[in-house]
């Protein structure tokens, strides 16, 4: 039906572990969401902007300064001849909605909406300009929640977490989608929209932030400039106590924008529901965030939990702690390889000396080894060197995925690795 009223150009609407402990749970803000979020809404065809089978539209959002605002979005759904799962796709700094993006997952299978949340329009195809506005436009992102001391409904978090729900409100109305089996994966700042709304919105069959998570104000990167209650009134640390949604968190343990100990909490407080994997060196972008040959673990974990497909991911049952490593582990596909990834320091972000046009702080350089694996105990164990205080596992099983353990911070070396050494 969708896609003869986008064709036609028609407005068509339907009516209406030892882990640390998680915040309080904290309901106001999805009591504070207009209602309209969970109100199928009018959609709009746009097909100036279609890319092929991946339609453009606009969908009518909540209200902003009192006026009627509309979202714009590319969706897409793939030929089935049942209802198929779907994916709400969330952007990051800078982004736009990719139908590249919808496009990837609609030859996956899976029906696809990507929204702009900033009020902008995708780059046009015929002049290549891009992010212009339009005439009912929301509002955009003010820097690092400079918006915060503004009334709720005036800040753009709140517009783009009700445009997030009133995305899945539309894709789960489509006759064509399975409304039971729809998840979200959001990238950077998408992480932290997809993040904070997984923790609201039990509609969700799974989640998986890339790069973005909550506890921003113990971040070493660029959030560690998160400190007022006003800010951290959106940090998706909040609503995790209230979360039940099935969640992978992926990030690169060397990400300047969200530090590793952000993801590795995130996990620890959500993890009788979730899991990790982080990436050595996976760089920070929507190409990387996205692209199945760097992270198919999102792939594998979206199949698994919407289509029943292929082994779950493994899970760490018992994490590591200390310096002589053990854990244990479940898993449906065999793990081949365990690597130790450490630090012979603190986890410290500063500008790497080897890379002086670098944008970023980074840790590192991170160190490796491979630990024992014992499949017939599915345990894993290694010794940490003497000079190691930070590190994480990670588990790689026959099809190359990788599952990490949460990180571990030790507040010092061994004094064995302190003694200075003497010359025979």
């Amino acid at each position: 039906m969708i896609r003869r009223c986008i064709q036609l150009g028609i407005a068509w609407a339907i009516g209406p572990l030892a882990a640390p402990a998680a915040e309080a749970p904290d309901p106001s803000l999805l009591e504070r969401l207009d209602p309209l979020v969970f109100e199928v809404p009018a959609v709009h065809s746009h097909s100036s902007h279609d890319r092929g089978s991946v339609k453009a539209v606009f969908f009518d959002s909540v209200p902003h300064d009192g006026k009627k605002k509309r979202v714009f979005a590319y969706l897409g759904i793939p030929e089935s001849d049942k209802p198929v799962p779907g994916m709400v796709l969330v952007h990051g700094g800078g982004g736009t909605a990719f139908y590249e993006w919808v496009k990837l997952w609609n030859d996956r299978g899976y029906a696809a909406i990507a929204m702009d949340l900033e009020g902008h329009l995708p780059k046009d195809a015929a002049t290549g300009r891009g992010r212009l506005s339009h005439d009912h436009s929301g509002p955009s992102r003010v820097g690092r929640f400079g918006d915060a001391e503004r009334p709720l409904e005036a800040q753009w978090m709140y517009h783009a977490v009700s445009d997030i729900f009133v995305a899945h409100t539309l894709l789960a109305s489509l006759p064509e989608v399975d409304a039971d089996r729809i998840g979200m994966t959001g990238i950077s700042w998408g992480g932290i929209l997809s993040s904070l709304v997984s923790g609201i919105d039990a509609r969700y069959k799974c989640a998986i932030p890339v790069y973005g998570c909550g506890y921003l104000y113990e971040s070493h990167g660029h959030f560690s400039s998160v400190r007022t209650e006003a800010e951290k009134f959106w940090d998706p640390a909040r609503h995790f106590a209230n979360g039940t949604v099935p969640t992978l968190w992926v990030n690169g343990d060397g990400d300047g924008h969200f530090s590793v100990n952000t993801t590795s909490k995130s996990f620890d407080v959500t993890s009788d529901h979730a899991w990790l994997s982080i990436h050595p060196g996976l760089p920070h972008g929507h190409g990387a965030g996205w692209d199945p040959v760097r992270v198919p673990e999102i792939y594998a974990f979206a199949d698994h939990q919407l289509k029943g497909n292929g082994p779950a991911l493994a899970r760490i049952v018992t994490q590591p702690v200390g310096r002589a490593i053990e854990l244990e582990y479940e898993s449906e596909s065999p793990i081949e390889k365990a690597t130790v990834h450490y630090l012979n320091e603190p986890l410290t972000y500063r500008k790497p000396k080897d890379d002086p046009k670098a944008k970023h702080s980074r840790p590192g350089p991170w160190m490796s080894m491979e630990a024992e694996v014992d499949a017939m105990t599915r345990t894993v164990k290694a010794r940490l060197p003497d000079t190691g205080m930070t590190y994480y596992v990670n588990l790689e099983d026959a099809r190359g995925l990788l599952i990490s353990s949460r990180l571990v911070e030790l507040e010092k070396p061994e004094p064995s690795s302190l003694k200075p050494s003497h010359a025979p």
